[in-house]
């Protein structure tokens, strides 16, 4: 793992192996099924298909050498975005405009104390992948009660209605977009941090799937192996 310095306790990390990914997407399902947006699964993780990509990258947060945060974050490709499943048309007219698209998700923290402070500090570390990879677009799927918050804080706006997600128990989720290119975005206080050029995490070293053989016999066991590649299989047969 490439380590960040945050202060004394807590350091983020570029999930660089496989096996940190494991550790991030094992949180994120921890913290959906405590928070009853997903049902439970033998194998105790949660993520999306398309997220298996070389255009992916995982941020860890440890604090005390345990891992308590991640977010991910998503390039726009050929596969396209989770967000696609219900937001195709929106995000097609954003293609269409030329924007180079980036989804923030798989979101999940257990820190109990500064609860905003850590969240903006996670978020910014995770939108560091789409400056690094010239990605400026930025798109995130967030509750109805929180789009004026990040509007405030990053400049995200809302481009869509409320749709009931169902690959979260039907939470209800809004699309919002920031584009990274905008001058006034980029004079937000945040924005102007995620863009300064002083990135602490080097993207370079991120753990990259293989399409082919995108896991390794010698990485994990054969259930966890199969967990993957279905959901692998998902995502071709949507592509189609």
């Amino acid at each position: 793992m490439h380590n960040t310095k945050n202060n004394l306790t807590m350091n983020y990390n570029i999930a660089s192996t496989f096996h940190d990914i494991i550790d991030a997407w094992s949180l994120v399902y921890r913290q959906y099924l405590a928070t009853s947006l997903i049902e439970p699964n033998p194998l105790e993780l949660f993520t999306f298909p398309e997220y298996i990509s070389n255009q992916s990258a995982v941020i860890i947060g440890k604090e005390m050498g345990e891992i308590v945060c991640t977010a991910s974050g998503l390039l726009d490709g050929e596969k396209g975005l989770p967000l696609d499943t219900y937001y195709h048309d929106e995000l097609n007219l954003l293609r269409s405009e030329g924007k180079r698209l980036i989804e923030i998700g798989l979101v999940a923290d257990t820190r109990k104390t500064d609860g905003m402070a850590n969240a903006i500090e996670l978020m910014n570390n995770i939108a560091r992948f789409g400056v690094h990879a010239n990605h400026l677009d930025y798109v995130v799927g967030i509750h109805p009660k929180r789009v004026n918050l990040y509007n405030r804080l990053w400049g995200f706006k809302p481009i869509a209605r409320a749709k009931e997600y169902d690959t979260l128990r039907t939470a209800p989720v809004v699309l919002c977009h920031l584009s990274g290119n905008d001058p006034e975005i980029r004079k937000l206080e945040l924005n102007r941090k995620i863009s300064s050029g002083e990135m602490e995490i080097d993207f370079d070293l991120r753990y990259k799937f293989n399409p082919e053989n995108f896991i390794s016999d010698a990485e994990l066991a054969l259930s966890i192996e199969s967990f993957f590649m279905s959901l692998w299989q998902k995502n071709q047969l949507k592509a189609a």
